[in-house]
């Protein structure tokens, strides 16, 4: 069972003009060395039937990371591999705020290693259990955070297949942002094409699953079970024998009237019914579920104005980038980025995403900036900024690339930073980054010549001796602060 045989997603290159082109997952490498040489192990976090979660500290940024460590020996069938591995290939390019995120991964001749966010918040099912039923305010901020990674996931064409409580996870235990997470049965799909193997938890799973004919809106069913018991705390579709809870399943047969539904709002009942509609044609899907009246009632977030004030200015005075710079501020995104760096900034973010797709839009900066930043900027100097700040050129502002642009430039390129980007793009450790060290990281793959990537070092050797050592590289990147 070899990560090797992980295929990476090719390299768009103009065929007018060879050039790098950085994309979702670039740095989500296989390690080649031992894992002990990048993480330090620390205590064990649960265990499973495939092996176990341990909490680790990377040794070049010193952050806290999951490691879910899975034992070869206990993989017993084709199958079993290829979840696994199609786990990995559909994490490593998902870039949102409410999906967990994997950093990389490894193998040895006993195990396969996944290195991913730390969540201490433990499953949003134990949250409830311990702490009671929730309002529908609250149960509304769940949803539209479930909502929104669901929208993100069916844009990028894939569907999830076993959403449910135990897959999300709280952040902290004093946080209400969850992470969706177990891709394992998570696949591609092509809009209006059916598939049919038949995959998922029982309690949740949609009727035309069962029937092994189904379209992503197999998720959005399971959001409304989702919503079912956030909003009664109760499963809609249970019974004792697993034959009669498929029955009930077959049949849309639920409740929505007398005990705890008395006191549930007509909209959330509304939004339910629409998600729990047995005939995928009628259902809603995930995006008009997200735009549903009922999470009007979510509180907007309370966000310091002085920092509003720094993230308008930040974004508005990032500057132009070079090939190399981009790519150092990508690395710094996806892989050293705290959860304190975060926080506040994903609360602006999601702001901004007011159709829950994971990205913005140059149309919905204009429309929400002055809202959000309480000034005016023209529509022009609007499409000059996301230019700039679009770093992989997508037309769009992805969650990496606000978080980069709208962070303090001294935290953004802060010693410790710098240093652990160095050292990851220094593979020789001999103190200087080479062309080819800098196209290994880059993908080898991508079929562009040696001498592009030196032209690219070219740009940044300030002493001509074919390399960029560490003065040359921190020139490079406090350019960005000035």
């Amino acid at each position: 069972m070899g990560c090797a045989m992980i295929s990476k997603k090719p390299i768009m290159v103009s065929s007018r003009k060879k050039t790098i082109i950085l994309y979702p997952g670039q740095f989500v490498t296989n390690l080649k060395d031992s894992i002990y040489s990048h993480y330090t192990i620390k205590n064990e976090l649960g265990c499973g039937s495939y092996g176990r979660v341990v909490l680790a500290v990377h040794n070049l940024s010193h952050e806290l990371r999951a490691i879910k460590i899975i034992n070869k020996f206990a993989i017993q069938n084709e199958e079993t591999r290829s979840k696994i591995l199609n786990e990995v290939e559909i994490m490593k390019n998902l870039d949102h705020p409410n999906i967990i995120k994997i950093y990389e991964f490894h193998e040895d001749e006993f195990n396969l290693y996944l290195i991913m966010d730390l969540c201490t918040g433990g499953e949003l099912l134990e949250a409830i259990l311990k702490n009671g039923c929730l309002n529908e305010s609250q149960a509304a901020g769940f949803m539209k955070q479930i909502l929104s990674a669901v929208v993100y996931l069916h844009n990028n064409k894939i569907i999830h297949r076993d959403l449910k409580l135990e897959n999300m996870l709280l952040e902290t235990q004093f946080s209400s942002n969850l992470k969706l997470i177990d891709f394992g049965a998570a696949t591609n799909f092509t809009p209006g094409k059916s598939l049919d193997f038949r995959i998922g938890t029982v309690n949740y799973i949609a009727p035309e699953v069962l029937k092994k004919k189904y379209t992503e809106k197999c998720d959005v069913w399971s959001c409304g079970v989702l919503m079912y018991v956030l909003v009664s705390g109760r499963l809609p579709f249970s019974s004792k024998q697993k034959a009669e809870t498929i029955k009930l399943i077959q049949k849309a047969k639920y409740a929505l009237s007398g005990g705890v539904w008395d006191f549930v709002s007509s909209e959330a009942k509304d939004l339910i019914s629409k998600m729990l509609e047995i005939n995928p044609a009628k259902r809603l899907s995930a995006s008009e579920a997200f735009s549903h009246p009922w999470f009007v009632q979510i509180e907007t977030p309370i966000i310091r104005p002085n920092l509003l004030e720094i993230v308008a200015n930040n974004l508005k005075t990032f500057h132009e980038t070079s090939k190399f710079q981009r790519a150092v501020i990508r690395f710094i995104a996806s892989q050293l980025l705290t959860l304190t760096e975060k926080n506040e900034l994903t609360s602006i973010f999601l702001s901004l995403d007011t159709e829950g797709t994971g990205k913005i839009s140059e149309n919905q900066l204009i429309m929400y900036w002055k809202k959000i930043f309480g000034e005016d900027l023209g529509e022009n100097d609007i499409h000059n900024m996301m230019t700039r700040i679009d770093t992989d050129k997508s037309g769009y502002l992805d969650y990496s690339e606000f978080l980069v642009a709208a962070m303090d430039r001294k935290k953004l390129l802060s010693h410790e930073h710098l240093d652990a980007v160095f050292k990851a793009f220094d593979h020789d450790k001999n103190g200087k980054i080479s062309a080819l060290e800098l196209r290994n990281m880059l993908d080898s793959n991508q079929g562009l010549e040696l001498s592009i990537y030196a032209s690219v070092i070219k740009d940044v050797d300030q002493n001509g001796d074919g390399y960029v050592d560490y003065k040359e590289f921190k020139s490079m990147m406090n350019a960005l602060a000035s």
